[in-house]
């Protein structure tokens, strides 16, 4: 599979959009830099009641905040996970009916987006556990879980996981080497202290999402 064709593609595609790819990623990106903003105020917070012996009410605070903090987080970075890569799906394939609301568009299958992001976690980093190398390729079968599972909600988290991995039989190292030109841009992304992600971001999903609609065919 041609990758300057995937990219020169995504590119089009996101200059074609109804609604722009930027100003989604934007959205994202400032929904997750309030939760970050959150998370530095609580290990602040934490500092502060180690260091001044705080009494078991204080903590009994903290730690409620905390736990309800990680729970926000994890809905909505979950939320956030599976709707952007949906959105990316609808750019990729010039699909009319892309909105802002599609970055919360898992909200109607949660539980199952949820149970299929745990799964593949738990699967990567059993793999992992062995070496590096089993996890990167565990990692690279399930890779297009996700896409399957935005596209079609009714399937199931295992329907999904077995479907990515029979698609990426004798795809894996071909996806490795897809994701690994994206570097300079990622290295890019760092010196522009994430700045150019605004533009990274939706390239390399955008991209992803070229991919998967060529090999699922």
């Amino acid at each position: 599979m041609d990758r300057k064709i995937l990219k020169a593609d995504a590119k089009n595609a996101m200059k074609q959009a109804f609604i722009s790819p930027y100003m989604v990623t934007v959205i994202m990106g400032v929904i997750l830099m309030v939760l970050t903003v959150i998370q530095v105020f609580l290990d602040k917070w934490q500092e502060i009641l180690e260091s001044s012996n705080a009494g078991a009410d204080q903590w009994r605070s903290y730690i409620l905040f905390s736990i309800v903090f990680f729970v926000i987080y994890f809905i909505l970075s979950t939320l956030l996970e599976f709707g952007y890569q949906s959105f990316c799906l609808k750019v990729a394939k010039r699909d009319e009916s892309m909105s802002y609301g599609d970055l919360f568009s898992s909200a109607s299958y949660f539980f199952k987006a949820l149970g299929l992001y745990f799964i593949i976690g738990v699967f990567v980093f059993l793999w992992s556990l062995l070496l590096i190398i089993p996890g990167i390729i565990a990692a690279l079968r399930y890779s297009q879980a996700i896409f399957i599972m935005v596209e079609n909600p009714d399937k199931g988290v295992f329907q999904c996981i077995e479907e990515s991995k029979d698609m990426m039989d004798g795809h894996l190292w071909e996806f490795f080497v897809l994701n690994l030109s994206f570097i300079l841009w990622h290295l890019l992304a760092l010196i522009t202290c994430s700045l150019s992600y605004i533009y990274v971001y939706p390239y390399v999903t955008v991209t992803q999402a070229n991919y998967y609609n060529k090999i699922k065919e």
